[in-house]
């Protein structure tokens, strides 16, 4: 009698095996497939061979769902009494999936290159108020940093050494860099993650073939995929330094089975932890179209409009130790030695981004991708400056004996970006062929300055500009990319790309010297590659080849008697990567061998751009550690690890005029080691707490190994718990509760040098953010 009721209590708390397969109508496995089990924390995706389990089941009901892009979402309910094994074959979707859109800039599985791909869950639940920069922090290699020290305004990010102007940035396959300055300004797009659907980051060259080429990374975002059934989203966040953000979204799924609407609002602003390091920011996403199951046409519209007190100008290590909060932009300095502040020492802009989008499935093998897309950028950054010489700015002065002035300026840009893209894919079961190009041009972009106020002059004629000049860029590009599956395992890739720029500006620069650019390149990018499965995983090997045109600043910032030279870059890549339902790692070596690198000086601007030269002999090499593992249903730990260096020969003049030669030195803010640990509990029911680190070694800040002039390295750890609440007659709503450096950690993430003295930006100590989502 106690033996049976002994076993019938066994079998009340036993815990079972569900595990299965996902493939398509013709037996191929749909790797990185979605299965969730609905309302528990069991989730996992299908690995190499389309499989999937889970352990520690209880016996009970449940609703198992199972999605793959491109294909039709699958919903199944069980009753789980023992150990279970199913098989899910998936349908190809009834409608053209928008994933097609960024196939030309998205590596596959078997992409011989090296690449984390976040989709929107990840990001969602990273978003609360900070920039985009800001939820790429967890990933390998990557270093962010912020001007106001909280995240929210100026904000920029670093991956493998390389800052943003050498990442290739695109939207849809759009380029998203400045022409001129090869930058983005996250600042110009907020709250643009509300409006992507998947994000792959590859490090090194990568897949890119639009836009600048990628000489430290590359970045593709997809905006948000098509949802047949309406949607409404209202999400509100709130902390520290009195940051806030308000998110209105709503869409209207496919109307009569084709048609389809979305649109989005946004209003983000922060006191920043710097003072007087405010943002407004103010963003729309608007996207709609037409479906069938051969034919997607889609309508984008992206604008952001930013108010942001300037913040980049750093502090001095005695300010650091004293004030360090201490903001010098706006500073009126007395004559009594006391000092004001300028109160309007702003950033303004305005970006609006248009994209029209045509994919069509011409047959079963054959697709085609048409893309147009236009940007206007329009704004200025205002100053107060003292003691300027009235000469310099065209002004009249009051009277001969007055040489100087204080006086108010605008610089302004006002350009014009546009230009098409295209590509035809002819796939089969063995072969998968990419022909495509582009041709972007910059119009017409006006670079002025103007004074709107003197006080002992006044303009010659109202409305002068003391300086202007217009620059137009044009860029070509055809490419082939081409992936051979000869045997079952194995994989060959080669990509070949040919870019012709021409580059031109003419006019009077800021400083009031003439400017004269008339450059023409002409780059052939080849790269070559194999991926081999096995059940380890995906070995892969791949060669690059590289070249990138200088920038605008490179020739205005360049000594005289100097011009700036195209740079190369060779990157070979080699890794293992494996996804299973409970495990995934990747290992990879790369070295990244540059000839003519322009490499940042430490030094900036007087628009606080950093300064860059050529340099002759420089390389970036490491190996990148990732892995994941889900212990149970309570527990999950990820992380990774990157070891690193980079290395240059560099020259500089020193202060008595002659050159001094340092050899094999480390590169400025290239940290040796940087590394990222998350841990996930599950603890009951819809909710989640996420104990999150992040750690950078020291960082120099100019080429020299001075150890006057480094970052120190530091230790960051932060705290996310998030709940959602789920009733079936009522919206979902989701609690969020982010702690920033929970151990009120001081560091500083950037900095430069300014006559041989260090300035940093340093970063807020402990900080909160509380959100709310409802989701109906």
């Amino acid at each position: 009698m106690f033996l049976a009721l002994f076993c019938m209590a066994l079998q009340g708390n036993a815990q079972f095996v569900l595990k299965g397969t996902v493939t398509d109508t013709g037996k191929n496995p749909l790797t990185g497939a979605h299965i969730v089990l609905k309302d528990t924390n069991y989730k996992t995706t299908a690995d190499n061979q389309g499989n999937f389990s889970f352990t520690g089941i209880k016996k009970g009901k449940y609703l198992m769902q199972v999605t793959f892009v491109g294909f039709e979402n699958v919903r199944r309910s069980l009753v789980i009494t023992r150990d279970t094994e199913l098989v899910f074959i998936l349908n190809e979707s009834a409608v053209v999936s928008d994933v097609v859109i960024v196939s030309a800039v998205r590596a596959s599985q078997n992409t011989p290159t090296t690449f984390t791909t976040l989709d929107k869950e990840t990001l969602t639940r990273r978003n609360l108020a900070q920039d985009l920069p800001y939820l790429l922090n967890q990933e390998p290699s990557v270093v962010v940093t912020s001007d106001a020290g909280a995240g929210v305004g100026y904000t920029g990010l670093r991956i493998r050494g390389s800052d943003i102007t050498r990442i290739n940035v695109t939207i849809n396959g759009i380029p998203l860099n400045d022409p001129e300055s090869h930058a983005v300004y996250w600042v110009d797009v907020p709250d643009f993650a509300s409006s992507v659907n998947s994000l792959q980051l590859q490090r090194g060259v990568g897949s890119s073939t639009n836009g600048a080429g990628a000489f430290g990374a590359s970045m593709n975002l997809e905006t948000n995929s098509i949802r047949s059934q309406p949607f409404g989203m209202i999400n509100a966040s709130y902390g520290s330094f009195n940051t806030y953000k308000t998110t209105v979204q709503a869409g209207t799924g496919l109307i009569r089975d084709h048609w389809y609407f979305e649109g989005r609002a946004s209003a983000i602003g922060s006191d920043g932890y710097i003072d007087r390091a405010g943002s407004a920011l103010n963003s729309w996403f608007m996207q709609g179209g037409y479906t069938d199951d051969k034919t997607l046409i889609k309508a984008i519209l992206i604008s952001g409009k930013e108010k942001t007190y300037q913040a980049w100008y750093g502090v001095d290590e005695y300010t650091l130790e004293s004030d360090r909060t201490f903001n010098w932009a706006g500073a009126i300095f007395e004559d009594d030695g006391s000092i004001r502040f300028y109160d309007n020492q702003t950033d303004n802009y305005q970006q609006d981004h248009y994209q029209l989008h045509l994919s069509r499935q011409l047959t079963k093998t054959w697709g085609l991708n048409l893309s147009g897309h236009y940007t206007y950028g329009r704004g200025y950054y205002e100053e107060y400056n003292q003691g300027e010489f009235i000469g310099d700015y065209g002004l009249q002065a009051f009277n001969d004996s007055i040489a100087t002035t204080d006086l108010i300026r605008r610089r302004w840009l006002d350009n014009h970006f546009y230009g098409i893209t295209w590509s035809i894919r002819n796939k089969h079961e063995k072969t998968d062929i990419l022909l495509g190009g582009s041709m972007n041009k910059y119009d017409n972009a006006r670079h002025f300055g103007e004074v709107i106020w003197a006080e002992y002059a006044s303009p010659v004629r109202q409305g002068d500009h003391y300086y202007d000049n217009t620059a137009f860029k044009t860029d070509f590009n055809a490419f082939l990319k081409a992936a051979w599956t000869p045997l079952a395992n194995l994989t060959l890739y080669g990509d070949m790309q040919y870019r012709i720029i021409n580059y031109r500006v003419s006019g009077v620069e800021s400083h009031g010297e003439s400017v004269d650019i008339n450059e023409k390149f002409n780059f052939f990018n080849p790269k070559i590659g194999a991926s081999y499965e096995s059940e380890i995983g995906t070995l892969y090997a791949s060669y690059s080849i590289a070249h990138r045109e200088p920038i605008r600043d490179d020739y205005i910032d360049a000594a005289p008697g100097e011009k700036p030279e195209p740079e190369s870059l060779g990157n070979l890549e080699l890794g293992l990567r494996k996804t299973a339902s409970d495990l995934h790692y990747s290992v990879n070596f790369f070295l990244m061998n540059y000839i003519n690198q322009l490499i940042l000086t430490g030094e900036i601007n007087d628009d606080g751009a950093y300064i860059r030269k050529n340099v002759g002999k420089s390389y970036r090499t490491g190996i990148e550690l990732s892995a994941g593992y889900r212990l149970n249903t309570l527990m999950e730990i990820d992380g990774n690890l990157s070891v690193s260096t980079g290395k240059t020969d560099y020259r500089q003049m020193n202060s008595e005029g002659t050159i001094e030669n340092f050899d094999n030195v480390d590169i400025l803010f290239s940290p040796r080691l940087t590394g990222a640990a998350q841990l996930r509990l599950f603890p009951a029911k819809n909710l989640e707490f996420d104990w999150l680190l992040k750690y950078v070694s020291k960082q120099y800040l100019d080429n020299t190994g001075n150890e006057n002039l480094v970052l120190d390295d530091y230790l960051i750890n932060d705290v996310r718990i998030c709940y959602t609440l789920n009733a079936e007659k009522f919206p979902d709503v989701e609690f969020s509760l982010l702690v920033n450096n929970l151990f009120n950690k001081k560091y500083e993430s950037n900095g430069f040098v300014w006559d041989n003295t260090p300035y940093f930006y340093p970063q807020a100590g402990t900080n909160l953010l509380a959100g709310i989502s409802v989701r109906f």
